[in-house]
Formats: C-alpha cells, structure tokens, sequence
C-alpha cells in the first residue's frame, strides 16, 4: 500500500528528483564539453604578427594600435575567408587612423605571410598621398574673456592657420588649452558655439569654422570654515583674496596649500559650489577641515663635507589654545666646531584682514672657534694662536605680516623686530707662543681677543620672498632674503653696530633638460673695527678687530657658497667678518629622469675692508640625483686661489633654492 500526501504520491516525487538530476547532469557535461572546446581552440588559435611601414612618427604608432586592435578572434584559425577580412579590417583601420594627421587619400598594399604552422605576418605598407591642407579659417572670439592676454596669444598662435596641414589632434588640444586658460581665471562657462571642419577629399582641402563665447567671469563667492578647533576669524587671513574677487585657480591652490602650512589640520578639503547663473556668477567654498594631533615630534641625522655629522631633534605644539597659537623647540649639534644650539618659537596669530603674526624666540648657541693669523692674507700658511668657545644667547620679538605681491600669487614675508643678545667669548692660547706674545694687546688673562661679553639690543626688519615650485629637477623660481638692523647705546646697547644684506637664488628651467642656477649674496655692517699691525722678525702681520658680535659676522666658503674652499674657510682670522660678496651660476642638464649633470663657476670673499675684497675663484663640475628624500648634490670644485690649485668633494642633500 503506497502512502498519499497532498495528492502527489511520494514515487511520483522520487522520480521526478531522478530525472531532474539528470537533466541537471548533461547541462553541465555540456557546459565542460564547450569549456573544454573552447580551451582547446585557444590553444590551438592562430596568431598575427603587424609590421608597419611608409609612415613615421606620430603616425606609425597611431595606425599600430589601430590595426593590432582588429582580431578575428582568439579562437580562431585563419581559413580563406577571415584571411580576406582580416585584410579588408586591417586597410579599414589603417586608413582611419592616418586621417586625423590630414590625409584622406592614403594608398594601403597589405601582404599576410605564414611564418610557421599557426603563426602569421602581416605587412602593411602605407603611402599616405598628399594631405589636406586648410584653405579657410574662421576663428571668433566674443564675450569679456577675448581681451586676456592668454587669449590673444592662443589666438596668435593657433596651430591650423591657412595653408598649413590639417591636424584633427592639434584642433583638439587648441580648443581644449583655450578652456583650460580661461577657466583658470574664472570664465567658467566658456564654451564653443561652433566647431566644425569641412573636408573635401578630393581637392585635399578643409575650411575650419570655430567660433568661441567666453561667457562671464566668476568671482570669488562665501568661504565656510567647517572647523570646531580655532576661534572664528582666525583662518580669514588666510585668504589670499577677498569676496568678489575675480575667481581665480591657483590663488585657490595657494589657498589650499596656506592651510596645510598653518600647521592646524591633517586632511584639508576645499569644496567649490558654483553657482554659474547667477549675476555675477560665483564660487563658494565649503572647506572641511579635520584637526591634526597636536603635538610632532621629529628627528633626523645627517652628513654632510661642510657640517660632517649632524642631528636635530624637534618637538612642535601646532595648537596652545584656540586662538591659534603654536610653539616648537629645537635641538641641534654638528660636528663641525661642536656646534650646539637650542631654538624656540612662539607664534600667535592676529586678528586683521592681513595675515599677520606677533613672534617670539630664543636661543642657545655654544661653538668652538679658532683665532688665526697669516700674513699678508695668505690662505695657506695661518697660524693657529687660540681655540676656546663662543656662547650666545638671544631673544627676539616682534611682528610679522605677509604681503600678497602679484594678486596674491607670491607672498613677501616681513619682519619688523627687536633683539637682545648677550655673547660670551672664552679662548686658551695654542700654538706658537712667541707669536702669541707678539699678537696679544693687553695681558693673556684679560686680552679681548681672547675673553670678552658684550651685550646688545638691535632693531630692524628683515624679509623673506621665497617663491618654489615643482620638484625634483623641475623644481624652479626664486629665494630672496633681505635685513637691515642697528644697535646702538643711545637704548642701552654695549656697543654700536648696522648692518644691511641681500641675497637671491634664482632657477631657471629650459625645455625638460637644461636648467640654470644663478646665486647672490652681499653683505656690509658699518662697526667700529680697526687694524694692529704685528711685526715678527722680517714679517708683518695684520690684525683685524672688530666689535661686531660672532653671531653676526659673515663667512664664506663650502657647498652653499664658495665651492672648491673648506666651510666657512673664507674669513678674517677665522673668526668672520663684517662684509661678505659671492655670486654662482650654474648649468645643469639631465641625462636621465633622476640624474644630470653641472658644471658651475663660484666667486666670493668675507673681508673687513670693501677696497680689497680679495674675492675668491671655485669652478668644478658635480652630478645630482634627485631621490625620494630630497636632491644629493656631488661636486668636485677647484680653488684656484689655494696653492696647487687642489680639488675639493662637496656633498649636500636638498634644493639649493632653501
């Protein structure tokens, strides 16, 4: 007796199970047999070799990818039939790809060759017969934006003037670089009204009709600060425009790159909301913002010919409080002159339209010097006569306030300052005794070439006009730093001194090879300094005193000055000096993506007396590799005015604009 549920009987059901895993089981047998068909002719395709000839660069690789892109499939093998429209496909894709570089005629011969069982050549010749040459041009400018300069020199220049030949992809790149230019200043809704090219291929002749409306310029709309840890206002200095300005892009990436150096945030997003129909049209900025954490710690070490090895170990407080103030202390030794330093800083942001900061630091510096004496200046033979130390301490205050130059697109940095310094100098006599007793003005215990402390307080203002852009080799523009400062005992300075200098460094690139590097520097302070004259047996030797503090004094020499002399050799007694003059150009040529090679000329001098300079001459020649941590700089530099003329190797990793 067989069971009933639901009117089916469970045999029924059984065998309906069965017959369905049947049905299921020759699906997938001929699912694999079809697999197993297909791999199998894959294997087993012919393949096509092109070889293309009769046409040269830009061409040559257009109708390549062209005709390599016309497969007759990857399971296939080549019977009569897809020989014959293999080679139709092929002639068809070689004719279209010559047409865009204006011809519209070409002649196309093809020949397909066995190479082996499975393997073929085509061979695809190509005379591209005379091109099309433009016979008419019709280029209209209307709206504001016709009247930039950018505009009217694209229009100037524009590539497809009458007689020449035509050129589908220069048409393209024009018309896209004309948009790109006036987008760039706010001409947001420029478009082309008309754009067409009439061909007649028969007369191998094109008439162009383009005709451009710039539409209205934007200006520069709301900016909202989507923060929550400064104060409100704080970040409006950052604004290198204000609203209803012309809209401007690189004033906006100046924008964005302002406030990753305010230090304040880690992600930085500046959001544009256009609103194009309106009158005037304009640009709002949603800029979000997301704190970074407030404290960096940092720490590097290094060697370098002129300081040998070196450390700093830096430790950063982007945010005190809301108001946007910050403050970092620095350590650093080199081991040249056991060098030690400590630096602070604090910077506290003002409220004002313009950027604007109150700054305070001070500083440690301990290094060791040496006091030498030659005669009649001779850079070979000095005299060795004391070694000891030389301390200053400093604090600084005062203002500093950006000032927007070209619309904003640069910015000079200016510093109006006071500066207390307390120098300590400590010094042990060494070397030729005799010859110390000869130099030394009053006794060995209280000479003041040997012990002395003074004490100033200097006014003055200083600027910093650095303008960098790309990296590596590309890395171009200018560096400029410039001060002027007194001391004076009319406010209770120890002693009187000025002091003015102005240095540039300048890059200019040519093409994507060459680049020239030109550098200047000048120096003077007006101090009261004077001459001892020191005869020893049938010399004479001359002594410089200044009082100039150390940490003011001028030197020169070494991979950043003067290359072809030790650091910092070039000075009065080793001890620097009041005045300092050096220029450098330099050439420089890349022969690989991270390498090139320079060949430079350096001329310069630290000296006290502005009638005799003495200015020293450095050529060599140097290779840089411009790597992932910065530009290694390896020179080999002659100093002509060192005995023999010997060779010196400088090594310095960094841009030579810093």
């Amino acid at each position: 007796m067989t069971a009933q549920t639901g009117g089916f009987s469970c045999d029924n059901c059984r065998l309906a199970y069965i017959s369905r895993l049947k049905m299921i089981s020759r699906n997938y047998s001929y699912l694999l047999m079809a697999l197993l068909a297909l791999f199998s002719a894959s294997v087993w395709a012919d393949e096509v070799d092109y070889v293309v000839t009769g046409v040269q660069e830009p061409l040559l690789t257009n109708v390549v990818n062209h005709v390599s892109a016309y497969r007759v499939g990857a399971s296939a093998k080549l019977n009569a039939r897809l020989r014959r429209k293999l080679i139709e496909d092929t002639k068809s894709a070689a004719a279209n790809a010559v047409r865009p570089y204006g011809y519209f005629n070409p002649v196309i011969s093809t020949e397909l060759m066995p190479v082996k069982d499975g393997q073929w050549t085509l061979n695809v010749d190509i005379k591209t017969g005379p091109p099309v040459l433009v016979t008419e041009l019709k280029l209209e400018l209307n709206g504001p934006g016709r009247e930039l300069k950018s505009v009217k020199d694209w229009h100037q220049a524009f590539p497809l003037a009458e007689g020449k030949r035509l050129n589908q992809l220069a048409w393209d790149r024009a018309k896209l670089e004309v948009i790109d230019r006036l987008e760039e200043v706010g001409y947001l809704s420029a478009e082309f009204s008309r754009h067409s090219i009439y061909v007649d291929p028969i007369a191998n002749t094109a008439r162009l009709d383009l005709a451009l409306n710039t539409g209205s310029q934007a200006v520069m709309g709301r900016v909202t600060f989507n923060q929550d840890v400064l104060s409100e206002g704080i970040l409006d200095s950052l604004q290198r425009f204000e609203q209803g300005d012309a809209y401007s892009a690189w004033l906006l990436e100046k924008f964005r790159l302002d406030l990753w150096r305010s230090g304040y945030f880690e992600d930085i997003e500046v959001v544009e909301r256009r609103e194009l129909s309106a009158e005037p049209p304009r640009v709002n900025l949603d800029v979000n913002l997301q704190p970074r954490k407030k404290n960096t710690y940092q720490g590097t070490l290094g060697f370098g010919t002129d300081t040998q090895i070196r450390m700093q170990l830096l430790w950063g407080r982007h945010l005190l409080s809301p108001r946007g103030d910050n403050f970092d202390v620095g350590f650093g030794w080199q081991q040249k002159d056991n060098e030690f330093s400590l630096q602070s800083n604090y910077r506290l942001p003002r409220k004002t339209n313009t950027r604007q900061f109150w700054i305070a630091s001070f500083g440690l510096k301990s290094e060791k010097q040496t006091l030498e004496v030659s005669e009649n200046g001779d850079l070979e033979n000095r005299f060795n006569i004391a070694r000891g130390t030389v301390d200053d301490f400093s604090l600084r205050f005062g203002k500093t306030r950006a000032r927007n130059i070209k619309g904003g697109m640069e910015q000079l940095f200016e510093t109006v300052f006071a500066q207390y310094l307390h120098e300590q100098r400590n010094f042990s006599l060494t070397g030729n005794a005799d010859m110390a007793d000869a130099i030394l003005i009053g006794d060995r215990a209280n000479d003041p070439l040997l012990k002395n402390s003074s004490s100033s307080l200097a006014i003055g203002m200083d600027w910093v006009w650095p303008e960098i852009r790309g990296t590596g080799f590309e890395t171009s523009g200018h560096h400029e730093k410039a001060w002027i400062f007194t001391s004076n005992e009319a406010w209770g300075s120890e002693i009187d001194y000025s002091q003015v200098y102005l240095s540039s460094r300048v890059n200019f690139l040519h093409g994507s090879r060459w680049k020239l590097l030109l550098r200047a520097e000048a120096g003077y302070s007006d101090v009261r300094s004077s001459v001892e004259t020191i005869s020893i047996g049938d010399s004479e030797l001359n002594i410089t005193l200044t009082d100039l503090p150390s940490l003011y004094r001028f030197k020169a020499g070494g991979s950043r000055s003067v290359r072809g002399y030790a650091f910092e050799f070039l000075d009065t007694n080793g001890l620097g000096s009041n005045h300092i003059l050096t220029g450098s150009a330099e050439v420089e040529y890349r022969f690989l993506d991270d390498w090139s090679a320079a060949a430079f000329i350096d001329v310069g001098n630290a000296f006290d007396d502005w009638s005799s300079p003495g200015l020293k001459l450095g050529t060599g020649f140097g290779v840089r590799w411009y790597s992932a941590i910065g530009a290694l700089r390896l020179d080999f530099a002659q100093g002509w005015d060192l005995e023999g003329d010997p060779w010196r190797i400088h090594l310095t990793i960094g841009t030579p604009l810093l």
